[in-house]
């Protein structure tokens, strides 16, 4: 019983807290004395139930007369007994109910009686998910699908929602200052840990199965740091050479700055740069961990930056917020706490974020922007309003795995095994 109590005491907190159920899984699976596999089934649970959230609601709510006025360890425990019916294969559909029928005895004594029923009818009878409307059926809002729609077409927008639903996996980053790749792969190997290469960058590893790696002597020693494939690919993009100043913009964990100085060699100078004092503090120890001397970091809005900073810089990272619409594979939380007007009040700040980030650059510099969402208004339509007023910036094309783009790419992630991001190089006038 502990596995399923475990697992809802955690959605309890995610939706408590508005946490992520990555940091919040992260933070309290290593201190519970459960095996590997039970740890799994933890994880496979929390995130399951997430994604599935509007699926399952829409199942159990059918045995339930006042569904509005359940208590929310009630609701998580229906999710959980609709999940194991459902979605779980091979599992023990009656004591799996029994568990869910005992920690409501704990969890929610005034409703236990409600959910041994309901529990009961759900676990013996069957309805056919394929029938609910679009939005039901792919567990995303009826919004967010209408902004994909609009954006890339009926066939991608599905497309999107089935990998949204699918499990997620780990993708890390080889620290060339430290390793080789094919060096790291047979350390993993060794270790026991299942890898395999990339899609779309030479330095990326996928971990098909392995352990955690918070306490992984690989990863607390700075072989390796844990990125997906298109966050990679802003740095590589923007292409730092070693010497050169630059200024990355909403920089926090530090992942993006620590790629630039590897990329880098570890020569010149990075300046990392958030308004988050706590989270810039991940930055230097990110940077220690990997061996990282050139890095410095400014705690600061991008809308306040000094004006001492202007046209010092050769190049400009600026991955700006946005409604994180690409990665909600691993962050399942965005689907149910975005609305849609985040996308147009988003949209005006990332606009003023790249109007003051672009001062930062020498004549002839280069600015990275990128989200890790997709839609019209984050993405082309700030760029394409900035150099509309911007007439000295035009796109600057590069090129990715021998094919060339004229300055803008948008990566879906059903086509490139990674987060949905949009990456477009602009480059300033001599």
């Amino acid at each position: 019983m502990e596995v399923r109590l475990r697992a809802g005491e955690i959605l309890y907190e995610i939706e408590r807290r508005e946490g992520y159920a990555n940091l919040i899984l992260r933070s309290i699976l290593p201190s519970l004395d459960l095996s590997l596999k039970e740890k799994k089934l933890i994880t496979e649970l929390v995130y399951g139930i997430l994604r599935w959230e509007m699926t399952l609601d829409e199942i159990w709510k059918r045995y339930v007369k006042y569904p509005n006025y359940l208590t929310q360890w009630a609701k998580i425990l229906l999710r959980m007994a609709v999940y194991h019916v459902y979605f779980i294969k091979n599992t023990n559909i009656p004591v799996a109910m029994n568990e869910i029928v005992e920690i409501s005895k704990i969890k929610a004594k005034k409703e236990k009686s409600l959910i041994n029923a309901v529990v009961r009818k759900i676990s013996s009878e069957r309805i056919n998910i394929e029938d609910f409307p679009e939005d039901i059926k792919y567990s995303h809002p009826s919004w967010i699908l209408e902004e994909l729609e609009d954006y890339l077409g009926k066939e991608a927008t599905i497309e999107i929602a089935k990998w949204n639903n699918s499990p997620s996996f780990t993708t890390i980053r080889v620290n060339t200052l430290k390793t080789t790749k094919e060096e790291l792969k047979e350390f993993l190997k060794k270790d026991g840990v299942k890898v395999r290469d990339g899609y779309l960058v030479s330095q990326a590893l996928i971990i098909e199965e392995g352990i955690p790696f918070e306490n992984y002597h690989l990863f607390k020693e700075g072989f390796f740091t844990i990125q997906s494939e298109a966050s990679m690919l802003t740095s590589i993009i923007l292409n730092p050479k070693p010497n050169e100043r630059i200024a990355d913009l909403c920089s926090a964990p530090g992942t993006k700055s620590t790629h630039l100085a590897e990329i880098m060699e570890n020569k010149g100078e990075i300046l990392s740069i958030d308004i988050n004092k706590s989270r810039l503090k991940l930055v230097e120890k990110n940077s220690k961990r990997l061996g990282i001397n050139i890095i410095k970091t400014l705690n600061s809005d991008i809308l306040a930056l000094p004006e001492d900073l202007n046209g010092t810089f050769d190049k400009v990272l600026l991955d700006v917020p946005c409604t994180g619409l690409g990665v909600i594979k691993h962050k399942p939380e965005i689907k149910w706490r975005r609305k849609r007007e985040d996308i147009y009040n988003l949209s005006k700040l990332q606009y003023s974020m790249l109007e003051k980030a672009v001062k930062l650059l020498k004549k002839g510099g280069e600015i990275l922007y990128s989200t890790c969402t997709l839609t019209w208004q984050e993405n082309e339509g700030v760029v394409l309003s900035f150099l509309q007023k911007n007439p000295s910036f035009y796109f600057k094309p590069f090129t990715l795995k021998d094919k060339e783009f004229p300055g803008i790419l948008r990566i879906l992630p059903f086509l490139y095994n990674t987060d949905g991001f949009f990456l477009s190089l602009l480059k300033n006038e001599e």
